[in-house]
């Protein structure tokens, strides 16, 4: 989970991030709960690194070890 947050924040992440708290703020400064779950999306894309954005929605392929 620790390596999931840490690593691999490309710009579409940020960009994610950066929409989130926008909207974070937008949503406090005019009390609309709309934008509360629109950042809660973008925040929750960001943080965990989904979306269909990068190879975001590409099933991952395993690969086997030549030792097994």
């Amino acid at each position: 989970m620790k390596r999931l947050l840490l690593t691999n924040w490309h710009a579409m992440r940020w960009i994610r991030l950066v929409i989130g708290l926008f909207l974070i703020q937008q949503a406090v400064q005019y009390q609309q709960l709309i934008f509360g779950f629109m950042a809660a999306f973008f925040l929750f894309q960001a943080i965990f690194n989904t979306g269909c954005g990068l190879n975001g929605c590409e099933v991952s392929t395993f690969k086997k070890n030549k030792n097994e």
